[in-house]
């Protein structure tokens, strides 16, 4: 049993400021986690999908980024937490568990993390986690709000539709990788062919009819002296038409 729980963002009149820090803080994380996967994610943001390390004996060894967002790894680390984590905040849980993957995987997990030594080794690790934790918590709002019909696990109705979007093109993406790989036998055959129908589908997810597009409304500025967390803010640029920036295509999971 994973030790969080699934608070609410509140909606009382009280808490109006938290609650609009983290409709921010939402739009901002849908902005960097707008890859169709995790490995498009990496793409988006300009970062390498591997990275060579050496162990002690002076071996090479290759580090995926994908690997560090695996469901597995990432249940894990879940059980691994001592104190409850609410995991549909942005704003309470981001930072928190930023720090604390990482020092889970550096202390405690594979030992292939320990090689990580040279600077632009260590940048590469703390960015690919800290967009790791973007899109868990996003993936775990979509989760509650889509299967548990919890309607507050998103404090913005916008960002719950886009994400649901974003979803559904992954699960297209998965579902095809999984019937081609089962069908075509030559693996640069395969690739090419995952290539080719995630491109279709990723164009058709993003020319649906205008009707059922969801045009993004405007939020208030945060009060003076409100930021968002750190945790966030380092890996995203400043986007000014967030509803039309589409997920990429990409063949690897």
């Amino acid at each position: 049993m994973h030790l969080f729980h699934a608070s609410h963002i509140s909606i009382d009149q009280g808490n109006t400021e938290a609650l609009l820090l983290e409709q921010h803080a939402e739009r901002q994380a849908l902005s960097a986690v707008r890859g169709a996967n995790f490995t498009q994610c990496l793409t988006l943001h300009h970062l390498a999908a591997d990275l060579e390390l050496v162990d002690p004996r002076g071996r090479p060894h290759l580090m995926h980024g994908k690997d560090l967002f695996d469901e597995r790894t990432w249940t894990k680390f879940l059980a691994s937490l001592q104190h409850p984590m609410n995991i549909l905040s942005l704003t309470q849980s981001a930072e928190p568990l930023v720090k604390l993957y990482r020092t889970w995987l550096l202390t405690k997990y594979t030992q292939r993390y320990r090689w990580l030594s040279t600077p632009t080794q260590i940048q590469w690790f703390e960015q690919v986690t800290a967009l790791v934790i973007l899109r868990k918590v996003m993936e775990a709002k979509h989760h509650a709000w889509t299967y548990q019909q919890d309607e507050h696990a998103f404090a913005d109705s916008w960002c719950a539709m886009e994400m649901r979007h974003l979803m559904t093109l992954n699960s297209m993406t998965t579902e095809i990788a999984k019937a081609i790989h089962h069908i075509v036998r030559q693996p640069e055959q395969a690739k090419e062919m995952i290539e080719h129908l995630f491109d279709i589908q990723a164009t058709r997810l993003l020319d649906r009819p205008v009707p059922l597009r969801h045009p993004l409304p405007s939020l208030p500025p945060l009060p003076e002296g409100v930021a968002l967390p750190q945790a966030i803010l380092p890996l995203i640029a400043p986007s000014t038409d967030q509803a039309e920036v589409s997920p990429q295509s990409t063949a690897k999971e």
